[in-house]
């Protein structure tokens, strides 16, 4: 436990410029709105696209985070393949590094964006903003672990395809396996026994946003929320994390098992 520990100390140092990159891009989106805003004098309304933007880069902050500290790792992966602790170990810690910089801007940012659509639809109650908000982060935090498990998986599939080919290759072979994969998955979940499995616990969450309508009349600039009820099942958030972990897994033994250096 220790030694996952001082791992992971290490780990976010070595991960602090990514975290920094996300920070000046987030902070970019913003300032633009902040811009847009004092040039075209609708500042609730350029916030609310700029925060929504923000909110939404969060689904590939993991993966954007993961693919800066392996590639980092890249030059002495002779050494990090050859330590005592275990792949997963080591992934693992990865993993939750990426997860706290992940959760320490896109808290911040749902704050700022519950703010702004409170200031900018002075109209909206507190219920359907509370759960916009529940439902969304919830979404976005699981998509992101699910993308950033797939991720080490075909990174994983392209370490193994590296000691056969050369990168331009081991790459074209991991992305048309990924596109397979992608299409095999759609169509599994399509699957009547599959929807069977897993749509059950129903939540029914009324006046949900479920997107912004914008229009530009007689020189005024106007964003408009459309609400629907909604209907979310517990089963799809399981299924999703249930193969965000059996993709982990898959890469840690790809990695252990089939990855030379």
């Amino acid at each position: 436990m220790n030694a996952w520990l001082y791992l992971t100390k290490k780990e976010f140092r070595l991960g602090l410029p990514a975290f920094l990159i996300a920070l000046i891009l987030f902070s970019g989106i913003i300032a633009g709105g902040v811009i847009a805003s004092n040039q075209f004098g609708f500042e609730g309304e350029f916030m609310t696209i700029a925060l929504s933007i923000v909110v939404g880069l969060h689904t590939f902050f993991l993966t954007f985070y993961l693919y800066y500290s392996l590639n980092a790792e890249k030059m002495r992966l002779h050494l990090w393949l050859h330590t005592p602790m275990s792949i997963a170990g080591l992934l693992t810690s990865k993993l939750f590094t990426g997860i706290v910089f992940m959760l320490s801007t896109f808290i911040i940012s749902i704050i700022l964006a519950m703010q702004s659509f409170k200031h900018t639809f002075s109209l909206l109650n507190q219920d359907s903003l509370l759960n916009s908000v529940g439902v969304t982060s919830l979404i976005i935090l699981i998509t992101a672990l699910f993308i950033g498990s797939a991720f080490l998986l075909f990174w994983s599939v392209y370490l193994t395809f590296s000691q056969k080919f050369n990168n331009f290759i081991s790459f074209l072979l991991t992305i048309v396996l990924f596109f397979v994969s992608a299409w095999a998955y759609s169509n599994f979940l399509n699957i009547s026994f599959v929807q069977t499995l897993t749509n059950w616990g129903d939540i029914q969450v009324g006046d949900i946003f479920v997107g912004l309508e914008m229009s530009y009349i007689e020189e005024s600039f106007e964003v408009q929320t459309m609400k629907d009820t909604t209907v979310f099942y517990i089963g799809h958030f399981v299924r999703d994390i249930f193969f965000a972990i059996i993709m982990f897994i898959a890469a840690c033994w790809i990695i252990e098992r089939k990855v030379e250096v």
